[in-house]
């Protein structure tokens, strides 16, 4: 009985040595399991396509959309992220009505604050973007946003443009 004693202290010892104290991620990284820092609950939660997004012009060669992004409380927030729009046609009767790509525009950059307050339309908390058309095919076509945050998250949106015609 005491060898059987002796050898789960030295156990025990030897077992707190290795395990004390050794973690591989620094105390002030973030990283640690608990609650986050305050300052990353403040981002974007949701991403909305506002209903006044519409096709501009009589010969429907800009798509004007207005996003707002949302946070945890459904408050309209203006944030740093990457915008990428992507123009969808439509299939009828699918389960996935996204069909062939039909445009994609270059990612819009809102890192930088003076291009995020030149895109921001503050009486209506919410981006204002302007995306140019190569021909009228956007009649009932599926308008997807996928924004990308400074946190990793991806959040996207689905929103249908109808023609106004």
């Amino acid at each position: 009985m005491r060898t059987l004693t002796a050898a789960l202290i030295a156990f025990f010892v030897i077992a707190m040595a290795f395990y004390a104290g050794c973690s591989d991620q620094p105390s002030g990284s973030g990283f640690l399991i608990g609650p986050a820092p305050p300052c990353t609950r403040f981002g974007p939660d949701r991403i909305d396509v506002l209903p006044i997004t519409a096709l501009a012009t009589e010969h429907d060669s800009t798509i004007n959309v207005y996003v707002c992004l949302l946070d945890s409380f459904d408050s309209q927030i203006k944030t740093p992220a990457v915008l990428r729009f992507e123009l969808f046609e439509r299939l009828q009767r699918s389960a996935d009505p996204k069909g062939k790509r039909l445009a994609i525009w270059p990612d819009i950059d809102l890192t930088d604050p003076a291009a995020n307050n030149n895109l921001w339309q503050d009486f209506m908390r919410a981006y204002l973007f302007s995306l140019p058309l190569q021909k009228s095919s956007a009649e009932n076509c599926i308008l997807h946003v996928t924004c990308f945050c400074p946190s990793g998250r991806r959040l996207s949106a689905d929103f249908l443009i109808k023609s106004a015609r």
